[in-house]
């Protein structure tokens, strides 16, 4: 197929998604958002040939500052807890070669995903240490006690909980027909943007289940990663756990 054919074809796809959103046919935009994706891909397009210079929207796509996922309780939870944000903001985050992380997004989402990644290491934290108080002082009522390898274990477990329950919670949440439009639009742009700046990058944090864990810790932090209000955070508002960063 020649290439004006192709653009013209996607092109027809993308008046298509747009009247099946507005009609509330979200079957029908899923359709067309995986059928433009997968012409892109294909014939080697981005969204930038497909649409008018004057139509094509003002995105600026950016790299963040790097962030350490260096923690006492071992990293895997922090890289974890980057990964699921970004894949529900539109970003894509990597792993430099000396293990630091940076995001890559439009600009406003990087800023979304770094202020919500930032405010959720506090909550988590916090939790993490009332959740282990409780635990030890349960454990002290039975004349027992946590040693100092064990509570490092136990809030460890939380945190990867929290992340878990975290993901859930965002799952939870059917995306719009809209939404599935903006994450192949973005996913392209963060393409083209690698592509242009000569990025060498293979590696990405992948969400996964540590399976050295304490069972109970886990299952509370994930209760606590499912409770936290995506919504209200995201929109300056309050959640229930929200005081705990007063």
């Amino acid at each position: 197929m020649k290439k004006d054919n192709v653009i013209n074809k996607i092109q027809k796809l993308i008046r298509l998604q747009m009247n099946a959103e507005k009609i509330g046919s979200e079957g029908e935009a899923f359709q067309a958002a995986k059928m433009i994706k997968k012409l892109l891909m294909e014939y080697n397009l981005s969204m930038s040939d497909i649409e008018d210079e004057d139509e094509r929207p003002s995105v600026n796509i950016k790299e963040s500052d790097d962030f350490s996922p260096a923690d006492e309780y071992g990293n895997h939870w922090k890289k974890n807890l980057m990964a699921v944000i970004c894949e529900n903001h539109l970003c894509n985050v990597y792993i430099r070669h000396n293990g630091k992380m940076f995001v890559i997004g439009a600009e406003a989402n990087v800023v979304i995903v770094k202020e919500f990644y930032l405010y959720l290491i506090k909550v988590f934290r916090r939790l993490s240490l009332e959740s282990f108080n409780k635990a030890q002082n349960q454990a002290m009522a039975n004349g027992k006690r946590y040693t100092e390898h064990g509570m490092k274990k136990y809030i460890r477990s939380y945190l990867e909980g929290c992340v878990y329950g975290l993901d859930q919670n965002y799952q939870s949440m059917k995306p719009t027909s809209e939404e599935t439009g903006l994450v192949v639009c973005h996913k392209q742009m963060i393409e083209d943007f690698l592509k242009n700046g000569n990025y060498n990058i293979n590696d990405k944090p992948r969400k996964s289940r540590k399976q050295d864990i304490m069972a109970d810790a886990f299952l509370r932090g994930e209760k606590d990663g499912k409770e936290i209000s995506l919504n209200q955070q995201l929109k300056g508002g309050k959640s229930k756990r929200s005081n705990l960063l007063k």
